[in-house]
């Protein structure tokens, strides 16, 4: 069954213990199966849940055969660096500068494709990649093995001349037959994320100088629990996702009252009171959308304002007082109608009489005569008085009929008497002062008045009425505007608003399946975490040596940015956290405590592990534990660690764990070697044997430097029967150091390892001829005075003597 079954299974068995509700159990395997089938669960569907796995077959176990580098970092010519494809500890050591950790560098940069120690530096760092004396040709090669499997799978990487990144090498990866484009085809890339089994001074630092989520993100792949920890994560993000626009609609709410609180409209006030409500009414907010407010009183007058008839044309009132001025002035013009309508009587009278009685004497005056001349002149006298009166009589009617257009003008319709209270001050005044002078107007005044009047106040009135209407048009267009604004943005919060109201139940549903998740994954992790737990504590335990800090185990803590990993710990029975009062050297071992079994876990392919430079500022009693762990890592995994410190490969020799040396010198031009590093016991018998055997350096020089070499290698062994003796019984590091360092003749020495006493010395020589015979004692004795002149008969027979005499005291 697949890690994701297995722990499905396991929610299933959680949510029939706790009898969890129906929705929150769909909700809780619809994140499970992802985040397409929660969704529909979250749309009322249920649960889709993923078809069981077929058996994921075990990843073959894979160890180093192999590292081969040229021209990159400190490494120029192509340098080997020969492994055992099997378990076991092999110590690359070498001065810092002798480019044993280009070999480490190259493994991560083969596997990884990149550095951490370079991601971690600045640029000037990384682009020091290529090796200065021999820049071009750079390549690296990784030599691996699948256990049981002949053939070695090869990773290489190598660069153009021109080339200046790191990344822009050319990769081949093959493995017999078979040719891999990356790491991704040989199944490594999650196995290197999880387990990472490359580990440096770096990775150690990092416990210190990183973000606690990184340690945290480190360590979280080794629980196996990510279908679980993911589904709690995208049940979180769908309910930010629903949660922040359910806020958004709230604070949208928030905003348009405020706005709505500043707008002159009933229907604003309205919506502005639904919208206080922290659930407001949404039908109601519905209706008030869809209605019109012609209930309004303000609203109704502004809208007859401007729905107010017409004033006549300017023209029209100009002409009526122009017809108004003419005809008054044809009056005037015309003589009066009552003298001629007299004058008129009498002539018709006259003519009457002279019709009847003929010629003869004025009856009225007997002074004139009345003929035939008379009656003439009588006659056509009397056509022009009768012409004289018509035309007045012309006169008095247009006149009348002037001052009666001039009445009937339709001018009080159209101006407004009643405007609403709110309406604007200057154009109500202005309207109140021309209408008055307008109203003003006497009709049967005298007419030129009247005309005058007319053509000076009625251009006012326009203007007044006018400005009236095109106020209230103003009023009624701001209203409208401003609602019609806020109504749009009304509707668009609504439609929102009732998206909000539907996410409530899923929000709801997304709540309760987190707080059912949380504690099954802390238990989960806690489950997992167990048995790494339990060996980060043994480790710790090797590698606290006289440290006061106890562990009390490891925890993995929170979730998203307040993820951590926790150390409680004890100091002298006092309870803290471990990583606030440790010293560096025990950061440094807490760090390999945490690390080691990550990088060793029985699910990891990689059965070898890469340390570099793991001692750093370790007190020398913790290297003796580093050493111990690390043998004991190496019974079931190749363990290659680079160091330049001498305490590591002195400890595992004096602790006599089985362990490749292998020693790394950089000679010219970046020219690195690689040799076998023995004891330094035989090591300087081995020079002094060659060097008594060199025929072309002569016996005078020689003879000094052999006895050398032989003294050194005595004086070697006996320290390392003075440390194991007394670092065995439980004395410290620095104790037995500073006890050596008041041996200061080979004597002394001697008398430490034969005696545990500095000041035997007087027993030295009786001791070792006593157990091993004269020769043994003329040995000694040799190497302390032909180091100072003295003769010494056969160089190569003192040191044959050295190497029996050193061999006896092992």
């Amino acid at each position: 069954m697949s890690t994701k079954h297995a722990l499905l299974e396991h929610l299933f068995d959680r949510l029939a213990e706790q009898h969890t509700p129906d929705q929150a159990a769909e909700t809780v395997l619809g994140a499970y199966a992802g985040e397409r089938q929660l969704r529909a669960v979250l749309e009322g569907a249920p649960a889709d849940l993923p078809e069981r796995d077929s058996p994921v077959a075990e990843q073959r176990h894979v160890y180093l055969d192999r590292i081969t580098v040229a021209g990159f970092r400190g490494i120029g010519a192509k340098a080997t660096l020969h492994l055992t494809a099997q378990p076991g500890l092999t110590l690359v050591i070498g001065r810092n500068g002798s480019g044993k950790s280009s070999f480490a560098e190259a493994v991560e940069l083969s596997l990884t494709g990149d550095s951490k120690r370079w991601a971690e530096n600045n640029r000037i760092f990384r682009e020091g990649w290529r090796n200065l004396h021999s820049p071009s040709q750079a390549a690296i090669e990784l030599t691996a093995r699948f256990d049981g499997d002949p053939e070695p799978v090869r990773l290489r990487r190598h660069w153009r001349d021109d080339d200046t990144e790191p990344g822009q090498a050319n990769v081949e990866i093959r493995h017999g037959n078979h040719r891999y484009a990356d790491i991704d085809e040989l199944g490594w890339r999650q196995p290197l994320e999880a387990y990472r089994p490359l580990l440096t001074a770096n990775d150690l630092g990092r416990l210190i100088s990183s973000r606690p989520s990184d340690l945290f993100d480190a360590l979280a792949p080794l629980l196996a629990i990510e279908p679980v920890t993911d589904a709690d994560n995208l049940l979180k993000r769908l309910r930010r996702e629903l949660d922040t626009q359910v806020r958004a609609v709230s604070d949208r709410r928030k905003n348009l009252r405020q706005l709505l609180n500043g707008i002159d409209d009933d229907r604003a006030r309205i919506a502005a009171k639904l919208l206080a409500s922290t659930r407001p009414d949404l039908d109601a907010v519905d209706d008030l959308l869809a209605g019109i407010d012609d209930s309004d009183p303000e609203t109704t007058a502004y809208r007859r304002l401007t729905a107010l008839p017409e004033l006549p044309a300017l023209a029209e009132v100009t002409e009526a007082a122009d017809r108004l001025t003419a005809a008054a002035r044809q009056l005037r013009e015309t003589p009066a109608t009552g003298t001629a309508e007299a004058l008129a009587r009498l002539l018709e009278a006259a003519a009457d009489h002279y019709d009847t009685h003929g010629d003869g004497p004025c009856p009225l005056c007997h002074r004139g005569t009345l003929d035939e001349s008379w009656r003439t002149d009588t006659a056509e006298r009397l056509a022009a008085v009768r012409r004289d009166a018509a035309a007045r009589d012309e006169a008095g009617r247009a006149l009348t009929t002037a001052r009666r257009a001039v009445t009937a003008l339709p001018v009080g319709p159209a101006v407004p008497t009643n405007l609403p209270g709110s309406f604007p001050a200057e154009p109500r005044e202005r309207l109140h002062a021309t209408w008055t002078a307008w109203a003003g107007l006497i009709a049967d005044a005298d007419p030129d008045a009247v005309a005058v009047h007319l053509t000076s106040t009625y251009p006012n009135l326009i203007a007044a009425v006018a400005a009236v209407r095109e106020a209230a048009v103003d009023w009624l267009r701001n209203r409208h505007d401003q609602w019609r604004d806020v109504a749009a943005q009304l509707q668009q919060w609504l439609v929102e608003a009732h998206e909000a109201r539907v996410h409530e139940a899923p929000l709801a549903w997304l709540k309760e399946a987190i707080d059912w998740y949380k504690p099954v994954i802390e238990n989960l992790r806690a489950q997992q975490l167990a048995p790494f737990a339990a060996r980060s504590q043994q480790i710790w335990e090797e590698l606290r040596q006289e440290s006061n800090v106890e562990l009390a185990g490891m925890k993995l803590d929170g979730t998203s940015t307040r993820r951590r990993v926790a150390f409680p710990a004890t100091v002298d029975g006092t309870a803290t956290s471990a990583m606030s009062v440790m010293s560096q050297g025990e950061m440094q071992a807490l760090g390999l405590a945490v690390f080691l079994p990550r990088a060793s876990a029985d699910a990891s392919p990689f059965r070898f592990l890469i340390i570099d430079d793991p001692v750093q500022s370790m007190d020398p009693a913790k290297v003796d534990g580093l050493a111990r762990v690390l043998a004991d890592l190496a019974a079931t995994r190749q363990i290659v660690v680079f160091t330049h410190d001498d305490r590591l490969p002195e400890a595992v020799r004096r602790l006599e764990l089985d362990a490749t040396i292998w020693e790394v010198t950089r000679r010219e031009n970046s020219t690195v070697e690689i040799r076998k590093n023995i004891d330094p016991v035989e090591r300087y018998l081995d020079d002094a044997k060659a060097l008594a055997r060199t025929e072309d350096m002569p016996m005078p020089i020689r003879t000094p430097v052999v006895v050398t070499y032989c003294r050194s290698a005595l004086e070697a062994r006996c320290h390392q029967i003075i440390r194991a003796r007394r670092i065995g019984r439980g004395e410290n590091h620095r104790d037995v150091d500073a006890l050596l360092a008041t041996a200061r003749t080979t004597t002394q020495v001697a008398a430490l390892a034969l005696f545990d006493d500095v000041t035997a010395g007087g027993q030295v020589l009786g001791r070792l001829n006593n157990a091993h015979g004269p020769w043994a004692a003329d040995a000694l004795r040799a190497c302390k005075e032909g180091a100072h002149g003295a003769a010494v008969a056969d160089p190569e027979q003192l040191v044959t003597d050295v190497a029996r005499l050193v061999a006896r005291l092992k």
